[in-house]
């Protein structure tokens, strides 16, 4: 039997679709949406991964929303490693002066790491900017212009003292020095100094260029032919061994005319001891150094405190070098200070007194003096 040509047992199963479809189409709204958040937490929550899938162990994101990188590497065309030739090893550069400053191969090395051509910086005002020796052109001006630089090193201020109108010779015994120093003789001011119209500007007119000589020279050995008004040795005398100092003091003192002048530039000399042996070689040479007695009496009272210091600018400072308790450095280190500008009224009144004999000295012709500039840095 078939109703409208369908069999019975066909029929049977389009009533029972009918039923369940038209069940679904009438269940509530807020069913479906339950069934949406269970869906999505379970995707995101509790699928459990099959045996063949991967387990994530970290948040990287899919390799597929990563652009893929790839990258080429050459063939490999060297030889093998055991035929390569050994990698050549240079020594680190050498930045700091020697240890032994006798040692010219030392010398060398730490000059050539060193040196630039230029353009400089040229102080409009004397002494305000620019290099440590360009300061005592008053002095040297004053004397006469003849001026020595012994120990020049690759400073540019021997070359501004001739370009200036002073007679110079600059010597060293490093050879890679006394290169450089010629390299600069070949400069003209406005290619060697970077502001040379702004110093032309702010200064009396240059009438005429001096001369500007360089020679290869130990000054611990004797002095080069000349006689001179100024000799200026920037910092190239402290670090000498007592008996190389006592060597150069004699060289600078043959070196000068009566009257003249040497200035010994140092850099952190500090401490009687060092001090007193500096100074003695250059006394003992026959140089005067204004208000020694002064100053030698003042660090004799500095130093019977027991207390740690350092001069710095001509007064005594308390540098931080774990003397003191750490929750009381600032207590202590004031107690301290107190102590060691006890002395300062009383250096000051030696001062004065010796003003008088240390002026005749300095207004006489035949004196050669001595300065010792105890520079902090």
């Amino acid at each position: 039997m078939e109703i409208f040509g369908v069999p019975p047992l066909a029929c049977i199963f389009i009533f029972i679709a009918a039923c369940v479809g038209g069940y679904l189409l009438t269940k509530p709204q807020e069913y479906k949406d339950e069934l949406s958040l269970r869906l999505k937490d379970r995707l995101r929550h509790s699928r459990e991964p099959k045996q063949s899938e991967p387990v994530a162990i970290n948040t990287t994101p899919p390799v597929e929303t990563r652009p893929l990188v790839v990258t080429r590497h050459p063939v490999e065309t060297r030889p093998p490693v055991e035929t390569r030739p050994p990698v050549e090893t240079r020594p680190p550069v050498e930045t700091r002066p020697p240890v032994d400053w006798s040692d010219i191969a030392g010398w060398d090395r730490h000059f050539q790491t060193q040196f630039s051509d230029g353009p400089f910086w040229v102080p409009t005002k004397i002494g305000s900017l620019g290099w440590h020796s360009v300061r005592f052109l008053g002095s040297v001006r004053k004397r006469g212009g003849r001026v020595w630089f012994p120990g020049c090193g690759i400073d540019p201020g021997p070359r501004f003292y001739a370009y200036v109108g002073s007679t110079v010779l600059a010597t060293d015994f490093s050879p890679v020095a006394v290169r450089v120093q010629r390299k600069f003789a070949e400069l003209a001011p406005e290619i060697m100094f970077g502001d040379w119209p702004s110093f032309v500007k702010s200064n009396a007119p240059i009438e005429k260029c001096g001369r500007f000589d360089v020679a290869e020279h130990d000054f611990t050995t004797g002095p080069p032919a000349g006689v001179f008004d100024s000799v200026i040795n920037c910092r190239a005398f402290q670090g000498l061994s007592p008996s190389a100092m006592t060597a150069a003091a004699r060289t600078f003192f043959a070196a000068l005319r009566p009257g003249g002048a040497a200035m010994i530039d140092t850099i952190n000399v500090q401490g009687k001891a060092r001090r007193d042996v500096l100074e003695n070689s250059l006394i003992d040479a026959g140089f005067f150094l204004p208000f020694i007695d002064s100053e030698r009496w003042y660090r004799a009272q500095l130093e019977s405190t027991g207390i740690i210091y350092a001069m710095v600018l001509g007064h005594p400072h308390i540098p931080y070098r774990e003397q003191y308790p750490a929750e009381h450095f600032d207590e202590y280190a004031e107690r301290d200070r107190k102590i060691l500008g006890s002395f300062r009224t009383e250096y000051k009144a030696r001062l004065a007194e010796e003003e008088p004999s240390v002026r005749k000295a300095l207004d006489g012709q035949e004196a050669k003096v001595a300065h010792v500039v105890y520079a902090t840095g």
